[in-house]
């Protein structure tokens, strides 16, 4: 009977350990599968993802450094990543997104290479718990729950209009340039300009407008055969930022320095060269950086239940203006060879 006793001493020794084991199985389970995205399932950061519609140029490596200083900063306290393909292709950003809504995000903030093509991918993440915001470029189609621009997306178009038409002294040729033709923030960007020179009776635009798909060798290219076909330009107008050099290039190229004036929006430092010998007047832009890194302030406390208030001031940017979906920042900048210099985007 003693060894009877210890057997069953050890069985039910074993029993309880097996017990505890299965409990913590099934602990770990629903924390790796809990639906409230990464962070809040395992208690842990929350998990915000930045999807952009290109990679490989200037203005998203920008961005990318504002997420990696949103990732790094405690007071956010936050997972910031950031993702954006070399292919810049609607397919390729949902490709993406439907990787984060698997991964568990709580957020993505998207930067839609087609406002209406990402749509069913935006709707998909808000269905799957995955709260999503657009920063940059808009979808106003989706469940996007809000959209960070960094400045009013019409009124700096027309800002770049309105400056190149007193560069020209209010008469000549214009061409426009732009980017992908399916981007809520270029078309914008192009209204703007319309507007502006729409209001200068001396001035005649070129049609059709000519879009680079935010490709560098594709745009210098396309400037240069632009300025061919029409000799007789006097100002080229821009909406993304990688058309201003590319115009630059092809002016140089061509020994239309000081002949075609350019206004548009562009990177200070792809563009301070061009700036210096004038053959890139001047450029609208906001820090892409900062315009990252503050969508990533917002998005988080969001995520906190603190969602964005008109007037509310943000870092050392200033008051924010919202109007409804829309969050507007005020980070718009006016770029000249006189100041780039003091610029280090």
């Amino acid at each position: 009977m003693p060894g009877g006793k210890r057997d069953l001493r050890w069985a039910a020794w074993l029993l309880a350990l097996a017990v505890v084991a299965l409990a913590g199985c099934s602990k770990e389970q629903a924390s790796s599968n809990g639906s409230g995205g990464g962070g809040n399932a395992a208690g842990g950061k929350k998990k915000i993802v930045f999807v952009f519609k290109i990679g490989g140029i200037s203005y998203s490596e920008a961005c990318k450094e504002g997420a990696e200083q949103a990732s790094a900063d405690p007071k956010i306290n936050a997972d910031v990543e950031y993702e954006a393909s070399s292919e810049g292709t609607s397919e390729k950003q949902a490709d993406i997104i439907d990787q984060q809504i698997v991964g568990h995000a709580d957020a993505i903030v998207v930067s839609p290479v087609d406002a209406k093509a990402i749509v069913p991918s935006i709707n998909k993440a808000a269905a799957a718990n995955v709260k999503p915001y657009t920063w940059d470029s808009d979808a106003p189609d989706s469940k996007r729950i809000f959209y960070v621009a960094a400045v009013d997306d019409v009124q700096i178009g027309v800002d770049v209009g309105d400056a190149l038409a007193q560069s020209l002294g209010g008469k000549g040729k214009v061409l426009i340039f732009s980017g992908q033709r399916t981007a809520e923030n270029l078309n914008k960007h192009v209204q703007g300009i319309e507007q502006a020179l729409k209001k200068v009776p001396g001035i005649t635009v070129v049609q059709p407008y000519i879009y680079n798909n935010d490709d560098k060798a594709t745009a210098t290219s396309m400037a240069y055969q632009a300025l061919q076909a029409h000799p007789d330009v006097t100002g080229i107008a821009c909406s993304n930022s990688v058309s201003p050099p590319a115009a630059g290039e092809a002016i140089r190229k061509l020994h239309l320095t000081g002949k075609v004036k350019v206004w548009g929006l562009g990177l200070p430092s792809e563009n301070k060269t061009y700036l210096q010998d004038g053959s890139v007047t001047g450029l609208y832009l906001w820090d892409p950086k900062k315009l990252t890194y503050l969508t990533a302030v917002l998005v988080k406390n969001d995520l906190d239940g603190h969602p964005p208030q008109n007037g509310q001031e943000i870092g050392d940017a200033g008051k924010i203006t919202v109007a409804g979906p829309l969050v507007t920042l005020p980070l718009r900048l006016r770029i000249t060879k006189e100041n780039v210099d003091q610029l280090n985007f």
